[in-house]
């Protein structure tokens, strides 16, 4: 889960959903060439436009007609549809290039061409509106170059309507030019100037396509990755450093019987230094039932302890199973009589009236045992004493069951409501800081509980009788079965995840098969646990069978108008 974390931002960069930057649509450049043509002039426009991540048909024109309505309207694109649409609208000539059934974004070259008939060169006077201040888009470079025109005082005002100079028209070649960058949205460009003559036009070409702007994507994925590693790495290093657990002494065996008094020397060791000092135990902890190893050990109440209590029922006689399978039924036991009064009420209030449970089917009951000794489990754990903080069932286990819905949650929030905010860099470079947080201390949740030394030294005895119960042979149940400790220890085996290791011993002891049924009903609790679990109103949560310390021990002149896309 915290690898998933770690990864999921540095894909999203890659595949350009987060982190890409932010692009808002504007001109990236413009070249206007104006040429005299008769009374009129011929306007040849190159337009650079980004409509950024805005869905657009394509780029249009708004012209005035007081120089005339535009005519000899061409237009191309290298990239994109350059379909031509003209509408009139009164005072103004609409022209839309672009597909009306289709949308693109992103960077595209639009090149249009058109004449204003009626400029009156004849009067021997340029006053000519390259682009109105009704623009609404930033250009970042507008080039505008007057060819085949010889001009006494030229002219460029730049600005809103009114707007007087601001801009320098220059010589440049056979004709003038004058570069803005940028011109800003609302600003417009009037060129002008006295005609002396005309010249002869240069031999101008349009300029390349600008490049695809550099998205800087493959250096965000690497630091997106490195932040979210190392926050992973971190939340793993102090969840490892606070779940420490406290061990008396400075050997194992010191470690191993700690006093109740807590006197003595002490120390804190990690999960996985604890499990260093476990050797291998003949006999189980004494003073403790099973179910309290498999807590111990597994640091969490589920399933698996409940089952183990069940188990240890089994191996007390408090209850008796016959049958197998769906024909197994569970009944009172010979010392059913002699067990604590809450649990004598449990096991009646379970078998009901009639005496006995059958197992594999739901069967309704006065309240619901399996969560009753779950939440006495609970309790239990907490007034122990065995650890110093985080006892299972203290809430750390809500942590781990919200996991998965709360890294959802947290994406959902963060890619849709933060909107376009997704775009900027550092959005990707604070999720990758957040979501490998937030699955590093739901997924390590489990180191976080630190044990007390009596806690640990039951821990240490509880995994040293593990070791034992997973490397026994038919011997050690021979043993076992001799010292009328066969139906405890098959209980423990249950409770501590060896179940699979004491059956196989089982099998190759020489005790006889009436007696391996009887003193190993315990081990029913994990060969038959579905069978079982389907008799109660079982928790949802996994069961598991393995054993050991938890976590392995995470802008006036005519033309002008204004220009955008639709």
């Amino acid at each position: 889960m915290v690898a998933a974390a770690a990864i999921v931002i540095p894909v999203l960069v890659a595949f350009g959903v987060i982190g890409r930057g932010a692009r808002p649509e504007r001109f990236d450049a413009k070249l206007v060439v104006v040429t005299p043509v008769g009374e009129g002039v011929h306007l040849h426009e190159v337009v650079d436009i980004d409509f950024g991540r805005a869905q657009r048909h394509g780029y249009q024109r708004v012209i005035p007609n007081d120089f005339g309505v535009p005519v000899d309207i061409i237009a191309s694109s290298p990239n994109a549809s350059a379909k031509i649409d003209v509408s009139s609208e009164g005072d103004n000539t609409r022209i839309r290039l672009g597909d009306p059934n289709a949308t693109t974004t992103g960077r595209h070259r639009y090149v249009l061409d058109y004449t204003l008939p009626a400029a009156h060169l004849s009067d021997h006077s340029l006053a000519l509106d390259i682009i109105g201040d009704q623009e609404t888009l930033r250009t970042e470079r507008f080039t505008v170059v007057l060819s085949g025109f010889r001009l006494a005082n030229p002219t460029c005002n730049v600005g809103v309507a009114g707007t007087a100079g601001g801009c320098t028209l220059a010589p440049y070649r056979e004709g003038y030019r004058v570069v803005l960058a940028p011109l800003r949205a609302g600003e417009g460009v009037t060129v002008g100037g006295t005609i002396t003559g005309i010249s002869a036009l240069m031999q101008l070409t349009d300029p390349p396509p600008l490049a695809e702007p550099i998205t800087r994507r493959r250096p965000l994925m690497v630091t997106s990755f490195v932040v979210a590693l190392g926050v992973a790495l971190l939340t793993f290093l102090f969840s490892v450093r606070a779940g420490r657990n406290v061990v008396a002494g400075a050997d194992a065996a010191d470690a191993a019987f700690a006093t109740t008094d807590g006197s003595g020397p002490t120390r804190l060791v990690t999960d996985r230094q604890l499990q260093a000092l476990a050797t291998t135990e003949f006999e189980p902890p004494r003073g403790i039932r099973p179910w309290h190893g498999a807590l111990l050990l597994r640091e969490r109440i589920d399933n698996q302890t409940v089952s183990s209590w069940f188990s240890d029922q089994i191996a007390q006689q408090v209850v008796v199973l016959s049958g197998e399978g769906k024909d197994a039924v569970v009944t009172a036991g010979p010392a059913l009589h002699q067990a604590p009064p809450i649990t004598k009420q449990r096991i009646d209030t379970l078998l009901g009236d009639d005496g006995h449970l059958q197992l594999g089917t739901y069967q309704p009951c006065p309240g619901t045992p399996w969560k009753e000794i779950e939440a006495e489990q609970k309790v239990a754990a907490k007034e122990s004493g065995w650890w110093r903080r985080g006892a299972p069932g203290t809430g750390l286990g809500a942590w781990r069951a919200a996991a998965l819905p709360l890294l959802i949650a947290v994406l959902v929030v963060m890619i849709i409501v933060l909107g376009a905010l997704r775009d900027h860099p550092v959005f990707a470079l604070v999720a990758s800081f957040v979501l490998p947080g937030i699955a590093g201390l739901v997924a390590y949740s489990g180191l976080l509980p630190s044990r007390s030394a009596v806690g640990s030294a039951l821990a240490l005895r509880a995994e040293s009788f593990r070791r034992f119960l997973e490397a026994s042979e038919g011997s050690h149940v021979d043993w076992a079965w001799e010292r009328g400790l066969l139906r405890e220890y098959s209980a423990w085996a249950v409770a501590l995840g060896a179940a699979e290791a004491w059956g196989r011993a089982v099998a190759m002891s020489a005790v006889s098969p009436p007696e391996v049924r009887i003193n190993t009903m315990p081990l029913f609790m994990y060969t038959q646990s579905s069978a079982w679990q389907q008799s109660f109103t079982a928790p949802q949560s996994s069961s598991g069978s393995g054993g050991g310390f938890s976590g392995g021990f995470s802008g006036g002149g005519g033309g002008g108008g204004s220009s955008g896309s639709w």
